[in-house]
């Protein structure tokens, strides 16, 4: 073992391998110093500059550098560890409407501001290199082939990215020069397409722009991108308060330009029926001037006066619990008792020692079981809900009670001998909660298993 090893393997703990080949190793790490989990790569040594300018960054949607470590012409990089789905898998799971697109591309100008400032190209951008927290917050990572502009260079040394994002630039195709921030503009617009669809809604013009085949007739810098979407929804909410204030007008002023006068070139005959004369009474007439009330002459008794009471002082209000927000609907997910915390792994002890099937997957032990509640703080009842369980490749559903406003209800699922992860990679567990005149939830889990 070489002192790098030995430092390694005194500093880290290997909790899962997510990637292995002769080209890259990706890890995820526990730090036993700082008390968190990392993820560990081995990079090419020329790529040093790259992340020593990345380490430098402070950007809430690009993962921390923490630390760089070169020996032997290897370079180590240890950075941070984003818990949540990429957007190819949360993709898979629902689709993005165009208010959460418009929250995702703004994000990722931000991130891809920050690395064209330092004249980095991150180059591969994908739906798979853009995790999604639980909150919806954006994190671009991977910046494995990442380049630095070179002003004075014709075109990329080395012609790498993932066809079908990447433009054509980037493939040395049509003699456009070297990648540069517009060629990531390319590849954010074909990801966001990719994720609407061919309509793309209100976004479909900034995406034809950004995705232009000639980097000329692109945006510029991601700041354009952003004046654009700004004008963009400024647009439709100038037309929304038009098209309320016309139809307010129309109500207002509908009933004093309707004519109920007969058309001139209706004739109504109206036989005349004589009436006897009908005599009007009228006050008799006096010369006496009128006389006018006088609030003054009016004598008010004068009232006994109650005796003072002194009322305590006021008590400040106990504090009161705090209610859900409306509209939420929880699912809380509970393994052998205890409830797993939010984030979206789930990190499992001795799963190792466990028994395996025949295809080498490892299997939950028999006295293992999990237990779903939901709770419903959405202002209306959850009527005829059903839960989807898919667990790997073990898929059930289960009919559950109507459960009330404000009620809760557990769902006892039994993991004994289920796959808890396959013979590579993390086990994954996907639920959904379907009920009437309610939108599908989701909770989503990955199992990693540590020793």
């Amino acid at each position: 073992m070489n002192p790098l090893e030995k430092y390694l393997g005194d500093t880290y703990d290997l909790v899962d391998t997510l990637k292995n080949s002769a080209q890259s190793f990706v890890a995820v790490v526990y730090d036993k110093r700082a008390k968190r989990l990392c993820v560990m790569k081995r990079r090419e040594k020329n790529s040093l500059p790259i992340y020593r300018a990345l380490k430098d960054l402070d950007s809430p949607h690009l993962p921390k550098i923490f630390r760089l470590i070169e020996r032997a012409g290897n370079l180590i990089v240890i950075e941070e560890h984003v818990d949540g789905l990429t957007l190819e898998e949360f993709f898979a799971y629902r689709g993005v409407d165009e208010n959460l697109a418009e929250k995702i591309l703004l994000q990722l100008c931000d991130a891809l501001k920050i690395l064209h400032e330092k004249n980095i190209i991150h180059r591969d951008i994908k739906p798979a290199n853009i995790m999604l927290t639980e909150k919806n917050f954006v994190k671009l990572i991977d910046l494995g082939i990442a380049r630095i502009f070179k002003p004075e260079s014709a075109a990329d040394t080395q012609l790498l990215g993932t066809r079908g994002y990447a433009p054509p630039e980037q493939f040395g195709l049509f003699d456009f020069g070297q990648t540069d921030a517009r060629s990531d503009i390319f590849s954010l617009g074909v990801t966001m397409k990719n994720l609407l669809g061919k309509n793309c809604g209100r976004l479909k013009k900034i995406l034809d722009k950004c995705t232009a085949l000639d980097p000329k007739d692109r945006f510029q810098s991601v700041d354009e991108i952003r004046a654009a979407v700004e004008r963009q929804k400024n647009f439709f909410i100038a037309r929304k308060i038009f098209a309320a204030v016309a139809v307010g007008f129309a109500i207002f002023f509908l009933p004093r330009t309707t004519n109920f006068i007969s058309p001139p070139s209706e004739k109504v005959s109206v036989e005349k029926i004589s009436q006897p004369e009908e005599k009007i009474l009228q006050p008799p007439k006096t010369s006496e001037p009128e006389k006018i009330f006088d609030a003054s002459s009016i004598q008010i008794p004068t009232l006994p006066q109650t005796p003072e009471i002194n009322l305590p002082a006021p008590q400040p209000n106990p504090p009161q619990p705090q209610e859900k927000s409306s509209g939420e609907v929880e699912l809380k997910f509970f393994l052998n008792g205890e409830l797993t915390d939010k984030r979206h792994t789930v990190y499992l002890r001795g799963g190792k020692n466990w028994s395996r099937d025949e295809f080498g997957q490892i299997l939950f032990p028999a006295d293992w079981h999990a237990r779903l509640r939901v709770e419903n703080h959405s202002g209306k009842d959850l009527i005829r809900p059903r839960v989807a369980v898919n667990l790997g490749k073990d898929k059930k559903k289960f009919d559950v009670p109507d459960i009330l406003n404000g009620q809760s209800f557990d769902l006892e699922i039994p993991l004994g001998g289920k796959m808890a992860s396959p013979e590579k990679g993390s086990g994954t567990l996907q639920i959904i909660l379907e009920a009437q005149g309610v939108p599908q939830i989701f909770l989503n889990k990955t199992f990693r298993l540590v020793e």
